[in-house]
């Protein structure tokens, strides 16, 4: 007879998966380690890694000190309102049960958007691939020259490439109202849509574009589940390691082709130098530019809009000129200014991004702390919301993917996830219509199927 094995878990407290995505947990367990990363690395290595000057200096230390601990509390404070509210009720807030009509209505739209982003992959991906001349040539340019494919080949069309990103609200709302189901065409939807995903990380040396569909659907498949807190710890150390290969493997084709140069120590450097330089610039916008570009992180949906972002006519009849460019209004371009404020700043562009709190500093000066503390109270509000609501569930798991990029960009307003905010937008509408007097058969052919329950926290 085998010896016995000692469970080293047991008698561990469990805990909900869902508590590790927390906004707070993330402050203290990838923000505050991230920052403080920067702060013990050497100037060296900013100059031999990254071609750029460490700036760190006592202002910026303040203003990213404050900024992280003004997120922390604007989630609890966020969460705790809400828990208030919820306790001044005489119950507690449940879903409805969606009705034949609503879910009819909500399946057809994520069936739409799944269609529409499946569509506009293969337009964009098919004039890349006559414009490199035929797929075999557009193979061997990426293996050779991946940088022009991003530049030159698969060039993003406006509108088009737009459309893609309808998907990344679909999914986590089809998988949230179990919807993903064998055999249906949603869940052949959603398969095409990872593929295509997963190509465009590649190809297009994209990775945030297969990160915004896998960070939602491991949340939505993982925060149930109650776990001990050392699996919980094992969980992380796997999902960093898991990370860190997926970025090493993309990353063969981003720049090491080009430097002919990779080891496990260079690529954990560029691994962790994606948030130590967006640190690194964040620190030179508070000291050298703070507000120098206002709202201009913030309104990039606005911006940056295709079809919005060149309006310019002039001699308007009753307006004069009307105008939506941004260098018109602000008398600043941001994309002619950055460049040589980086070059002035000694920092290598490559590395051209600010982190959420640098963004913020960048568009208000020192009120970006503000912000951030806004940024706070709406992640712990989605996430206390996302406990009892599978609308909100889906919803913060999109913006769980700003949060865990919070260290590197501004998610939450870029152009890029606009369209998803107004998949959920029409998905509200549609579970927030009146709910018709459902038939007794209608309600025991619900029970039988097991269908989801939608929509509203009470």
């Amino acid at each position: 007879m085998s010896p016995r094995v000692p469970n080293v878990f047991r008698g561990s407290r469990e805990i909900r998966l869902s508590s590790v995505f927390s906004p707070i947990t993330l402050a203290v367990f990838l923000y505050v380690p991230l920052l403080l990363l920067y702060v013990v690395s050497s100037k060296s290595v900013f100059a031999l890694d990254f071609q750029s000057r460490k700036t760190l200096s006592w202002t910026g230390m303040a203003y990213y000190t404050l900024a992280l601990l003004l997120f922390a509390v604007g989630a609890k404070v966020g969460g705790d309102a809400l828990r208030a509210r919820w306790a001044a009720r005489p119950s507690q807030p449940v879903e409805r049960e969606l009705t034949p009509s609503q879910r009819r209505s909500f399946a057809v739209l994520l069936e739409t958007a799944l269609f529409l982003c499946i569509g506009a992959y293969v337009i964009w991906f098919t004039h890349g691939v006559v414009r490199a001349g035929g797929v075999t040539q557009l193979f061997n340019i990426w293996r050779d020259d991946p940088h022009r494919v991003k530049e030159q080949i698969l060039t993003t069309l406006p509108g088009i490439t737009t459309l893609t990103q309808l998907a990344v609200a679909a999914v986590p709302l089809v998988i949230a109202f179990k919807l993903f189901r064998r055999g249906t065409p949603m869940r052949v939807l959603v398969i095409v849509v990872l593929l295509l995903g997963a190509a465009r990380s590649v190809f297009y040396s994209e990775r945030l574009a297969l990160i915004e569909l896998v960070v939602p659907i491991v949340f939505l498949v993982l925060a149930p589940r109650r776990v001990t807190v050392p699996r919980v710890v094992i969980y992380a150390l796997a999902f960093l390691v898991a990370a860190m290969v997926f970025f090493s493997i993309t990353e063969l084709r981003r720049t090491y082709v080009y430097t002919h140069n990779y080891s496990p120590a260079r690529s954990t450097t560029r691994f962790f130098g994606y948030y130590i330089t967006s640190i690194n610039n964040g620190m030179a916008v508070i000291d050298n530019y703070p507000a120098r570009t206002p709202f201009y992180s913030t309104g990039e949906f606005l911006w940056l809009f295709p079809g919005v972002r060149n309006l310019h006519v002039d001699n308007v009849p009753g307006l004069g000129t009307v105008t939506t460019r941004y260098a018109d209004i602000f008398g600043v371009d941001p994309e002619t200014f950055w460049p040589p404020a980086f070059s002035e700043q000694g920092l290598d562009y490559e590395f051209n991004v600010f982190t959420a709190p640098g963004y913020l500093a960048a568009d208000f000066g020192w009120a970006g702390l503000i912000a951030v503390f806004a940024l706070g109270v709406i992640s712990g509000r989605l996430y206390r919301k996302s406990e009892v609501s599978t609308f909100h569930r889906a919803l913060y798991a999109v913006w769980l993917v700003g949060l865990f990029e919070f260290m590197r960009i501004l998610y939450f307003a870029s152009t890029r996830v606009f369209p998803a905010y107004l998949v959920f937008l029409a998905a509200f509408l549609v579970l927030r219509q009146p709910a018709a007097a459902a038939s007794s058969r209608g309600l025991r052919i619900a029970a039988q199927r097991r269908l989801p329950l939608g929509g509203t926290d009470g």
